[in-house]
């Protein structure tokens, strides 16, 4: 076998510049593929991670009645103790009561329809990073008078700024409209761009001062301090307030939760379709190898060497083939992973206003799990072996009589 493996390694030199151009394919697809791969995952990633922060919590708690039609008449009557249970939960990292309605925006430019949310800032600011997001302006201060936080796009639309007037219109526990007048404290911008557009934030207390009702909220956000025990907690807090609705975020946004199905055979399908392409090129390349060793083929079968052994050796040097070109694809795509990182990829000169329209964020961090590159090793074995065989086979049915005789 050694001896096999060193006859493979020279005739894989043999044309070291044949040899030296398919090494650097398979190098340049496979970089390209685990690079494209790591930017896929990482904006996969990242839409999940920011979409769970910032909009949907891994937890959201409601009145059931309330989820039907979003009526204001559905509050969350036993908050004084479900504020007690949340707060002691060693596994919750944070949580957010507020109250959200459906009403009418109107400016000096334009009236449209919109979502209110109030907040109690500090709470807010720990599960959402709302505070963080405020590009424009200052955050929500309790100290001031009717303060309101408009999204990036809709103040774009509307030719808002701080301290612009609005004026909120919405719908009151009898029914009745009840019309409040805000002045913008500051402007947020998430990486959803459609979330901008329809959300204000205003305090939780101004809202309750013009329901008449204090301390009125209708949900809870909670975000959990280990993903793994967010469905063991949300049966938890069912089985305590059995007459609340206690949804976890893959019953609130079932899409993430295909997203994060789906990213790995996403990833497979990519390099799959890279190796199908470079076992094209490894097929010429070895069945030009196999034609221009035709006599010498049929010396070592002349001489004694047995069909097995020309197969392995045509296999052999497929596989150093493969190798040397996936090592080199492999350390290309690791090197350029860790040097972006950190600094992320900026992807908003090539479409970053469509990516925040859909939730996905401009600045792409790449990332790949290290058993991404465990299951490319399998892949490259696999494709290697089955690249081998059809050369293989062209060089058994060789006859060793005619082989010699050719020149």
């Amino acid at each position: 076998m050694k001896t096999l493996l060193k006859i493979s390694w020279r005739n894989v030199w043999r044309n070291p510049k044949r040899s030296l151009v398919m090494i650097l394919a398979i190098t340049v697809g496979l970089w390209g593929g685990i690079f494209a791969a790591s930017l896929s995952f990482g904006l996969l990633a990242q839409r999940f991670e920011l979409t769970i922060v910032q909009h949907v919590s891994h937890i959201q708690i409601h009145h059931p009645e309330f989820l039907k039609d979003y009526n204001i008449r559905y509050n969350i009557p036993e908050w004084n103790e479900l504020n007690k249970t949340i707060s002691r939960h060693e596994s919750i990292m944070a949580y957010s009561p507020r109250t959200r309605l459906n009403g009418m925006l109107a400016s000096a430019n334009l009236t449209r329809g919109i979502n209110i949310i109030g907040i109690d800032p500090e709470l807010e600011a720990n599960t959402t990073g709302l505070d963080h997001n405020t590009v424009d302006g200052s955050y929500l201060n309790p100290d001031s008078r009717n303060p309101i936080l408009v999204g990036k796009k809709l103040a774009d639309k509307t030719k808002l700024q701080q301290g612009s007037r609005v004026v909120l219109t919405f719908q009151g526990f009898d029914g009745d409209l009840i019309a409040g007048t805000f002045r913008v404290a500051g402007i947020f911008q998430t990486s959803n761009t459609a979330y901008d557009e329809s959300n204000v934030y205003v305090l939780n207390t101004d809202l309750a001062s013009f329901l008449g009702q204090p301390d009125y909220l209708n949900e809870v956000a909670i975000l959990a301090t280990d993903m793994a025990m967010v469905e063991q907690m949300a049966d938890n807090i069912q089985q305590l307030f059995p007459g609340l609705s206690v949804r976890s975020w893959t019953d609130i946004s079932p899409e993430l939760s295909y997203l994060q199905e789906m990213a790995a055979t996403m990833l497979l399908f990519i390099l799959v379709i890279i190796l199908l392409a470079l076992a094209f090129g490894l097929v010429n390349t070895m069945l030009m190898s196999v034609y221009e060793r035709v006599r010498e083929i049929g010396v070592l079968m002349a001489i004694g060497m047995n069909k097995k052994r020309i197969f392995s050796m045509i296999t052999i040097e497929t596989v150093f083939l493969t190798f040397l070109g996936a090592i080199g694809g492999m350390a290309a795509g690791a090197l350029s992973i860790r040097l972006l990182q950190n600094i992320g990829l900026n992807l908003g000169a090539v479409g970053g206003d469509t990516l925040n329209e859909w939730g996905f964020p401009s600045l792409v961090y790449p990332q790949l799990e290290p058993s991404f590159f465990g299951m490319l090793v399998i892949l490259v074995v696999i494709t290697s072996m089955f690249t081998s065989i059809f050369p293989s086979m062209k060089a058994l049915r060789l006859h060793p009589a005619e082989a010699i005789r050719k020149e």
